[in-house]
């Protein structure tokens, strides 16, 4: 953020970031009637260049609260305090909407990080909010840098690669900028990422990066858009943080497997439920025929049967209850009587 404050009379006084009277956080009037400085809004909190920007997620603008003091020691009551936001820039589009353009740095599956891993590969991406579909974009004059004013040059004037690295897609009211393998600067992990993006009335005309034609010259504006990364080891463990907190199931394939085991076992359930109710509705159907004991009854030699005075096992209705021995014997034979009778016991053989 560049600061520039006019005054009406000579300046000895100081302006500096509230709370914040550091080097890189203050300038000190010589007595002329402006004072220029400039405040880093990228800064990390702890190092030395921090002078407590204030960042919104929403809107995506940093503020900075400012002090302007008479006195350069003292805080006297003719001290004046502001706020300074840096938003994105804008224009009107066809339905009196302000349309902003941003910036942001995307992943392979169309995230957007803040930390990077080196060496993969990642996608710039400007676009415009509140679109109205009659308006295109197009990147020109990128380049990267860090907080050292260490540069490489992305994209020219005219939007056309200066890197092998980096190619260049405008479509849709979106333009891309895609990295094949993100880079970093000696002794700094943060990378800032700064272009220009042209606004065109319908899509913006494709420019041959083969010759040396010249611009295009179908732009309404012009806007700067910025962001910035910090890009880190791939084993850091802010990347492996990242990575599990994304969400998703890796590998892929696992993913398939899981559905597809989930797939069977809900069929199986529903095969088992329709059996077991099959076979509930078939049993409660059956009616249990009861044998009627008047008509058939299981045979008791114990029992005492109807016509038997005795209740012997052998019924009355048999006459001869001699049994033959052998064909071959002399004849002898064993009578059996009923208990109590006047032939009870044994008698004697007769041929």
């Amino acid at each position: 953020m560049s600061i520039n404050i006019e005054f009406n009379q000579p300046f000895n006084g100081i302006a500096h970031a509230r709370e914040f009277r550091t080097p890189a956080c203050m300038a000190t009037g010589n007595g002329s009637e402006s004072l220029n400085f400039d405040i880093s809004l990228m800064a990390a909190p702890g190092t030395p260049e921090y002078c407590g920007v204030f960042y919104n997620n929403r809107t995506d603008e940093r503020s900075l609260p400012l002090a302007v003091r008479v006195h350069r020691t003292l805080e006297l009551a003719d001290d004046k305090f502001y706020v300074i936001t840096c938003g994105k820039t804008g224009f009107k589009n066809s339905r009196n909407e302000t349309s902003t353009v941003s910036l942001r740095m995307l992943d392979d599956n169309g995230r957007k990080v803040f930390n990077a891993a080196f060496g993969l590969h990642y996608t710039l991406k400007a676009e415009i909010s509140k679109s109205d579909g009659l308006h295109g974009i197009r990147m020109k004059n990128c380049f990267a840098f860090n907080m050292r004013n260490n540069t490489v040059e992305l994209l020219d004037q005219r939007g056309c690669p200066l890197k092998t690295q980096v190619s260049v897609k405008n479509e849709n009211g979106m333009a891309e900028l895609a990295i094949s393998s993100i880079f970093r600067f000696p002794g700094s992990s943060q990378v800032n990422f700064q272009c220009d993006i042209g606004v065109c009335k319908g899509s913006c005309a494709v420019v041959d990066c083969t010759s040396d034609s010249a611009d295009p010259g179908d732009e309404e504006g012009s806007f700067t858009a910025s962001t910035s990364v910090f890009v880190l080891d791939p084993n850091d463990s802010n990347v492996a943080a990242l990575a599990c907190a994304d969400g998703s199931v890796r590998p892929l394939w696992l993913l398939y497997l899981a559905i597809a085991l989930g797939v069977m076992f809900l069929v199986m359930l529903l095969i088992n439920c329709f059996l077991c109710t099959a076979m509930t509705c078939s049993c409660a159907r059956t009616d249990v025929i009861e044998k009627d004991p008047s008509v058939v009854e299981d045979y008791d030699p114990y029992r005492s049967w109807h016509g038997s005075q005795y209740g012997s096992r052998y019924p009355s209705s048999t006459i001869h209850s001699t049994r033959s021995v052998s064909d071959n014997s002399d004849h002898y034979a064993i009578v059996q009587s009923r208990p109590g009778s006047r032939h009870s016991g044994m008698h004697r053989s007769r041929h």
